[in-house]
């Protein structure tokens, strides 16, 4: 197995760098096209999701010595640290310089990214250019790099990488699960559908946290039950035991099932879980859904968006007959969708665009508030008119979450198919 295929998904990324690999080793057939050969690329993306792994697994790959910068001194040194790098580089050429977490280099904010580190490494790529030295580079966050840094010809190709999901998702789950003892059970499918968007580091996590669980029961192996505990302790601070007054219970259960009966009236099959039972500092109750990505693009999206921030609260109304007390959040997110689409996309009319320009008059920006507050009451009857219109899905809904205190998306299926089977909307 080549180097770049132990690493699981980024099929077009190690396609991409299997090129560069292939000038690497052929160099005189490119050269005879007149092709220059390239000089640097960059892995960017959140922490765990393994830039490291495929920066460490294409150097392999490629057969070059390897020199890796890392902040691992204090700034004085680490300037010089730097320079004498690729000074070896150059005395060993052909080799790779990998400057690992290059947004650590320097402590400097967006607005002040021309730190001596920065300004360094910059130095040393133009001064050692006629070297065949090849730069790898990972960072977290490229905004916190300089743009003449990262420009073309010293960083040739920036792969930017993404959480797994879908199939790399299960691959990875796999590949943590293959030397566990597992039990007759296991659903990767359900596992991967609860981890969407999260990074393979808290992947192996939470196949590890499960194997613990199971050993603490003294358990024979793994089930399907004790990965998808890992995951709801992991994910979303779920706990099973947390004890909740039923008073209490119920106002949590009424208003989560009146933002996963509205999700699921437009998206069915996206809620992936309701829990009454999170420990989480934001939120002790909470509705998880699947990451399409296709929220806000376009006007009747971002129109169902709002429904849904209102619907916690439209419920709390309907079936309780009372004034819901935690929809802070809800109303902030309605009132921001809102405000898309009155002023940055000017979806009703001109008058409450502002253009882009911080000296708005107080009249438009008054005007603007007003409007805002006007159509929000107007989506909030919507939402109202939706949820009595499909109450019994809603009362079905609010039950399986007070029994359960956390219903996942194969609960929520029956129940969509007994009571949706039409779905009624006030459109």
């Amino acid at each position: 197995m080549r180097e770049l295929d132990k690493v699981i998904g980024y099929e077009s990324i190690k396609n991409e760098l299997y090129r560069i690999i292939d000038i690497f080793h052929n160099p005189e057939k490119y050269k005879a096209l007149g092709v220059t050969l390239p000089r640097g690329v960059m892995f960017e993306g959140e922490p765990g999701i393994g830039k490291t792994l495929m920066a460490k697994s294409f150097i392999k790959e490629s057969g070059r010595k390897k020199y890796v910068i890392r902040k691992d001194r204090s700034n004085g040194e680490f300037v010089d640290y730097i320079r004498e790098t690729f000074e070896k580089a150059a005395e060993h050429e052909p080799s790779i310089v990998l400057l690992d977490d290059l947004d650590k280099f320097a402590n400097e904010d967006y607005n002040h990214r021309d730190a001596e580190e920065y300004v360094a490494v910059q130095a040393c790529i133009d001064e050692f250019s006629e070297k065949d030295i090849f730069v790898v580079a990972t960072c977290n966050d490229i905004d916190d790099l300089p743009d003449s840094l990262i420009r073309q010809g010293r960083f040739d190709k920036i792969f930017n990488m993404h959480f797994p999901k879908n199939e790399d998702a299960k691959k990875i789950i796999a590949f943590y699960l293959k030397d566990k003892v597992l039990a007759d059970d296991i659903d990767i499918d359900e596992i991967a559908r609860f981890s969407e968007g999260k990074s393979c580091a808290t992947l192996e996590t939470v196949v590890n946290l499960a194997g613990v669980l199971a050993g603490y029961e003294n358990k024979k192996s793994i089930s399907q039950e004790d990965l998808r505990r890992a995951c709801f302790s992991t994910y979303w601070d779920i706990c099973e035991d947390r004890i909740c007054p039923e008073e209490s219970l119920r106002r949590k259960a009424v208003h989560e099932a009146g933002h996963a009966a509205m999700i699921e009236c437009f998206f069915p099959g996206e809620v992936s879980l309701i829990s009454v039972s999170a420990e989480s500092r934001r939120s002790d109750a909470l509705v998880v859904r699947k990451h399409d990505g296709y929220r806000g693009e376009s006007f009747s999206k971002t129109e169902i968006e709002i429904m849904i921030n209102l619907a916690g609260k439209a419920a709390s109304e309907l079936v309780l007959g009372e004034i819901d007390m935690g929809t802070d959040r809800d109303l902030r997110a309605a009132y921001d969708h809102m405000e898309d689409l009155l002023n940055y996309i000017a979806a009703y009319d001109f008058k409450l665009h502002r253009n882009g320009r911080s000296e708005t008059s107080n009249d438009v920006m008054n005007h603007l508030d007003t409007a805002k507050g006007v159509e929000l009451s107007r989506y909030y009857f919507k939402t109202k008119q939706i949820l009595m219109q499909n109450r019994a899905f809603l009362e079905a809904l609010i039950e399986q979450v007070i029994e359960k205190k956390t219903v996942t998306y194969k609960e929520i299926a029956p129940i969509r198919e007994k009571y949706l089977s039409e779905i009624k909307s006030a459109a």
